[in-house]
């Protein structure tokens, strides 16, 4: 494998004997790992062809350089190229067939191959051409989604729990002193009912539950 253009991470899929596939970093945390999804197996995967800048065929000339972000390369042993870019707050696996992506510029042509169901794939491609600009992907504001929150309590309520901590501990880290002197004893045991319910649905996605969020 040649050597990665400047600002590359990379990782090659050809094996030397008794040499394995590199995984990630495991003194990285989930943020700062860089871990690549199988496209058959994971639906927020972006396709495209990479072609010569000279016969760019539908596709638009770029530079990875341009884009404001980590970058990331692997290249699995049947050739295929899986870009990951990386920002703050964003994420965009972007899986390329044909040229070297490493060259620059080339032309990169979308594949939009989840049709009709193109929804998800709009919204990455908004997030690829943000790191593009050098902003945010759909130029909204990127919270907590109420979905999202919930599954980020689970995880966290079960593994403080784990650790021995009590609710009320766990409420501290979660929702902060100023909520939990509020709120803790109110009658109703809102935030207690809250708690368990967080623990439950944690036990819930490592018993397996976590695969309904890859399709």
């Amino acid at each position: 494998m040649a050597q990665p253009c400047s600002g590359f991470a990379a990782i090659s899929g050809a094996r030397k004997a008794g040499a394995f596939v590199p995984f990630a970093d495991p003194a990285a945390n989930a943020l700062e790992a860089d871990v690549f999804w199988r496209a058959d197996t994971y639906a927020r995967i972006l396709s495209a062809y990479a072609r010569d800048r000279d016969s760019p065929g539908l596709g638009a000339v770029i530079s990875l350089a341009g884009a404001s972000c980590r970058k990331t390369l692997l290249k699995t042993v049947d050739g295929e190229q899986h870009i990951l870019l990386k920002t703050d707050r964003d994420v965009v696996q972007l899986r390329c067939l044909g040229e070297d992506i490493r060259a620059a510029p080339f032309a990169l042509e979308l594949i939009m191959d989840c049709f009709p169901e193109t929804e998800g794939a709009h919204r990455l491609m908004r997030r690829l051409a943000g790191m593009f600009r050098g902003g945010a992907g759909d130029g909204k504001e990127t919270g907590w989604s109420v979905e999202a929150m919930r599954h980020r309590d689970a995880l966290a309520a079960l593994d403080l729990r784990a650790d021995g901590k009590s609710y009320r501990e766990i409420a501290l880290f979660l929702y902060g002193e100023d909520a939990v002197a509020r709120d803790w004893n109110d009658p109703g045991q809102t935030m207690k009912n809250r708690l368990i319910r967080s623990v439950k649905r944690g036990a819930r996605m490592r018993g397996g539950g976590y695969r309904a969020l890859l399709s």
